[in-house]
């Protein structure tokens, strides 16, 4: 195993679990929501992964990043007040299936370090 992924992997997993688990906490308007997830561009399930993969990866800090909490309005789980909003949960758990999946682990190999995530952000998420 590559050691940058192995060193990357559990890193990934935590965030992922911290923000399910701050955010569990947050309540969300039904009506948000709903503008929130009309305003997302269309994206494929997978591109909504690794972009949310990326946004994670970009930072020490996601929930404290602007540029995840724009990727999360994007792809239609936080709302206009960068809250996770009704879909934030299921999505969080469909995630940590998706990084343990073939596509999942090619992708963060791609994006092991804040470096190469960034740039993936910068190549396709346009805001």
């Amino acid at each position: 195993m590559n050691r940058g992924s192995s060193m990357h992997t559990p890193k990934v997993i935590p965030a992922i679990a911290l923000i399910a688990i701050l955010s569990s906490a947050c309540s969300s308007g039904g009506s948000r929501a709903d503008i929130n997830r009309n305003a997302a561009s269309p994206r494929s399930e997978d591109q909504r992964h690794r972009l949310y993969a990326a946004a994670l990866a970009a930072s020490d800090s996601p929930l404290d990043s602007q540029e995840f909490k724009s990727v999360c309005r994007a792809i239609g789980i936080f709302d206009v007040n960068d809250r996770p909003n009704d879909q934030y949960s299921d999505f969080v758990g469909e995630h940590v299936r998706w990084t343990m999946d073939a596509n999942g682990k090619q992708f963060r190999l791609e994006i092991d370090t804040k470096d190469k995530a960034r740039n993936y952000l910068s190549r396709y998420f346009k805001q």
